[in-house]
């Protein structure tokens, strides 16, 4: 299970230099750097771990995970002029979240749980 997240976070990570990328060849600045792409990554595998070290997961422990993850996103993302979090990327990371909190128990959830706080 934890190898598919893994592999998410790297499909994610991947997105996003593939965007530098293109920007770069097209004589373009996208707004971001790689250093901006390796915390989101960072952000993206805490959040992981921390319900992977989950004792007792409930719905209130794992909704305050997905709570500080999109926030610290939100704060990335803004040091990037919100450029860093584009839509392929923001249905894959709000995907990724909520894919992760159910399989580390939270109960079937009404829509998207990062929006609530999600300014992506």
């Amino acid at each position: 299970m934890e190898k598919d997240f893994q592999k998410q976070i790297d499909d994610i990570e991947e997105s996003m230099y593939s965007y530098a990328q293109e920007c770069k060849s097209d004589g373009d600045e996208c707004g971001y750097s790689p250093k901006h792409i390796r915390k989101c990554k960072k952000i993206l595998q805490t959040y992981l771990n921390h319900l992977n070290k989950m004792t007792a997961p409930t719905d209130g422990v794992i909704m305050a995970e997905v709570e500080k993850t999109v926030l610290a996103l939100n704060r990335l993302n803004e040091k990037t002029d919100y450029e860093l979090i584009e839509t392929d990327e923001r249905e894959a990371i709000a995907e990724f979240i909520q894919t992760a909190a159910l399989a580390f128990g939270l109960q079937e959830p009404d829509g998207d749980i990062t929006e609530e706080w999600r300014e992506w």
